[in-house]
């Protein structure tokens, strides 16, 4: 470029030399003419030397031709310096603007670039154009990801649909599949379903019942106590709890290629929409879930807790079944057990020796009990084993540690240990008895115990040591099964004799109806009440009874005070102890004159039972039939709604309007892509959470009619079915006036408050 700058100034001064030296000796020869001279080199030094003027005249347009061309060359080579000059940043601008075009067209990212000047307006142009394709293309990507995650999530919603309708029979078999299906569908890492468990109203626990991790099922073997860990507080608190800051003390997912602390937990409450918590679902994840996958998981949950409501009811159901077919069993059974009467009192009687027998080897082994315990001289704790502790309510020896003995025995023996103590210590014994102890709740206890002197080895006794066995359930049976023989004795016809036939005891019952008195009877023969004719026979049944250890079972007469004669069935009986002695023979009577009653009402009672299990037979039948029909309308119920509610949020979702619907707990529940653009907000950081995000309060009042007053479920009186023209204030602090629309729906508890928005022109 240079050369040719060069190549024009050199061309300009060699043609303008070349022209000046042309008219110079163009003028000499003129003026050789004009003086009559020849045309010579003696010629033209002659006339200069006549006239040196002359020499000026020929050097003069040589010279200034010269320099004018030279001059004119450099203007021209400046001329075209500058155009080349401009041609290239013409070149150049065009190049960078078919370059950020190409960009454009290929979809590359375009970092700011410096080669568009403010005033350039084709580059802003071309950078307002990237600025829009780029808005658009986010635009475009945020359609693309939102379609895609509502696709996901209405699949989702369709499969475990169909899981919770194909497993609702069970519950452990539902928590397994749908815990199965979740960690699969979400790509979680390890998951955990947890169930309430009220059945004790003074201990609810909270259980886990079904886990899965890396593609197999876990044992399912965790217990909460109620509000106890993240799972206790989410069932208590009734929310969801997302932790993606995990403390690295907490646990860790194996695998065969190592472990690792998990990124994020999710912890959804299976809860109704009318509150009732049925459990939770716990989620570890490698990931940090999304704000539509941690609603997914609500929504699953939600349907869980009404299938598992649907499946408690129908175990309800089959529960009352149950009951009613027990209850006619147990009057089949009232027959059974009429007959058995006699051969079950006898049978309380073995058990009573039975028990009398065990309760004295019990008092016999208390020297090898596992209850252990050292106090001291003056009766102060210092040590308790475990089954101590358990026995009686603490969690460690912290709690008892030199708690003094008053503190475990019952304040009406305080003085009790004063004295044993003495005996201890200073008359070398020991102590042994069922003592009636108390727990740290106040419960009593009854233990077979022994407190024995622990000497040193100068014989001095250093502590007391406690040794026993819990005797509580032998001391409640023993007097549960005294007050069952005074109430059999009281209740049936029952007297004890003695080996010599007299009468040692008489129920109070048989003693009215032969009207007598204790003093009248006490220590006279049976023989006595006897009549003649059967004495003899007898006789001789007692002698069975006693010497081949018989039982008779029969009907005989008896004689009352007034000689009355009444007969009897009567069972005989004798009781014998360890060592095969007689001790007593007890004889049972049974009012035998009634016996034909009996029998008639016994006829009547089996019909009244044959026809009601007929009933409860057909009405078994028409139960299931009815409850198999129930079920079969709840499915097409479940499916509909399902499909209904697909149909819904379509259908919403393509309105020009915007649409916002409330819930009963004045939630938002649903808001079309009109509401995000009417308020400018790219995301929906509405759904789920209090109408106030979208109405929060004015610090002024405005002119006019604000939305946030009149969009409120718990309003009494609401502008439903007029449109009304109303005003908002979106995220950006700018007003817009709107007109809405305002509807209703309820559906029993459940309610629904929808707004349909238009701006106004």
């Amino acid at each position: 470029m240079e050369k040719q700058f060069e190549n024009f100034k050199l061309r300009y001064t060699i043609g303008g030399l070349i022209f000046g030296l042309l008219l110079s000796l163009i003028i000499l020869i003129i003026t050789l003419e004009i003086n009559n001279y020849d045309f010579s080199f003696h010629s033209i030094i002659e006339i200069n030397k006549e006239n040196p003027v002359n020499i000026l005249l020929l050097i003069s347009p040589f010279l200034a031709i010269s320099v004018l061309a030279y001059f004119t060359g450099v203007y021209t080579d400046s001329i075209n310096k500058k155009r080349l000059s401009d041609n290239e940043l013409s070149n150049n601008r065009f190049e960078s603007i078919n370059n950020f075009i190409d960009k454009l067209r290929k979809g590359e990212t375009i970092q700011k670039t410096d080669d568009f000047s403010d005033t350039d307006k084709i580059g802003k142009s071309l950078m307002n154009l990237k600025d829009e394709l780029e808005k658009s293309k986010e635009e475009e990507d945020s359609r693309q990801k939102e379609d895609s995650q509502r696709s996901w999530t209405s699949g989702g919603l369709a499969l475990f649909g169909a899981v919770l309708r194909e497993y609702n029979e069970n519950i452990d078999v539902l928590a397994n599949k749908v815990i199965s299906e979740l960690v699969k569908y979400i790509d979680a890492k390890q998951a955990g379903f947890y169930l309430t468990d009220l059945s004790d109203p003074n201990n609810w626990v909270i259980r886990e019942v079904a886990n899965f991790a890396y593609g197999r099922k876990r044992f399912a073997n965790k217990k909460f106590n109620w509000g106890e860990g993240l799972i206790g507080a989410c069932i208590n608190e009734k929310k969801s709890t997302f932790i993606d800051n995990i403390d690295e003390n907490y646990f860790e997912i194996e695998s065969g290629l190592g472990s690792a602390k998990p990124r994020s937990i999710l912890i959804v409450p299976i809860i109704t929409e009318e509150g009732i918590i049925h459990g939770a679902l716990e989620i570890s994840s490698f990931k940090i879930y999304e704000d539509f996958e941690i609603m997914f998981v609500e929504q699953i949950a939600a349907s869980i807790a009404i299938t598992i409501s649907t499946l408690k009811i129908n175990e309800e159901t089959a529960r009352l079944l149950k009951e009613s077919r027990e209850q006619a069993e147990v009057l089949t059974r009232q027959e059974d057990e009429l007959r058995k009467t006699i051969s079950d009192m006898r049978r309380l009687q073995e058990n009573a020796d039975i028990q009398s027998v065990a309760f004295r080897s019990y008092q016999d082994s208390t020297n090898k009990a596992l209850i252990r315990a050292e106090f001291s001289n003056n009766g102060n704790l210092e040590f308790a084993n475990k089954r101590f502790l358990d026995l009686f309510g603490y969690k460690s020896n912290t709690e008892v540690q030199d708690k003094h003995i008053s503190n475990f025995i019952d304040p009406k023996e305080d003085m009790w240990f004063e004295n044993v103590s003495n005996e201890i210590i200073n008359k070398n014994k020991h102590f042994e008895g069922i003592l009636n102890h108390v727990s740290k709740t106040g419960k009593n206890l009854w233990i077979e115990s022994s407190y024995i002197g622990m000497r040193d080895d100068k014989g001095k006794v250093e502590k007391i040591l406690f040794l026993g066995i819990n005797a509580t359930d032998l001391k409640l049976n023993a007097e549960n099964l005294q007050n069952k023989i005074e109430i059999i004795n009281n209740s049936v016809y029952k007297m004890d004799l003695s080996p010599s036939d007299d009468i040692n005891n008489i129920g109070i019952r048989l003693l009215n109806f032969l009207n007598y008195t204790n003093e009248d009877i006490l220590n006279i023969s049976i023989h006595n009440f006897i009549p003649d004719e059967d004495k003899q026979a007898f006789k001789v049944i007692l002698e069975n009874v006693k010497t081949n250890n018989q039982v008779y079972e029969g009907d005989f007469s008896f004689k009352d005070k007034n000689n009355n004669v009444f007969r009897f069935f009567t069972n005989i009986f004798c009781e014998k102890d360890t060592n095969d002695n007689l001790v007593s023979v007890s004889v049972i009577l049974f009012d035998y004159n009634q016996e034909f009653l009996a029998k008639q009402k016994i006829f009547e009672l089996e019909k009244t039972v044959s026809q009601l299990n007929e009933n409860i037979q057909e009405s078994r039948e028409k139960f299931n039939r009815r409850i198999e029909l129930a079920r079969e309308e709840m499915k097409e119920l479940y499916t509909e709604i399902e499909t209904s509610n697909i149909f819904h949020e379509t259908t919403l979702s393509l309105l020009p309007d915007a649409v916002i619907t409330l819930n009963s707990e004045n939630k938002i529940i649903y808001v079309n892509e009109s509401v995000l653009e009417l308020w400018a907000s790219l995301d929906d950081v509405y759904t789920g959470n209090d109408v106030s995000t979208l109405f929060p309060k004015l610090e002024k009042e405005q002119k006019g009619t604000y939305l946030g007053d009149l969009f409120n479920i718990n309003l009494t009186e609401k502008v439903l079915g007029d449109r009304e023209n109303v005003y908002i204030i979106d995220k950006e602090g700018k007003r817009k006036e709107l007109t809405m629309l305002m509807t209703e729906v309820s559906l029993g508890l459940r309610k629904r408050l929808t707004v349909f928005l238009t701006i106004n022109p």
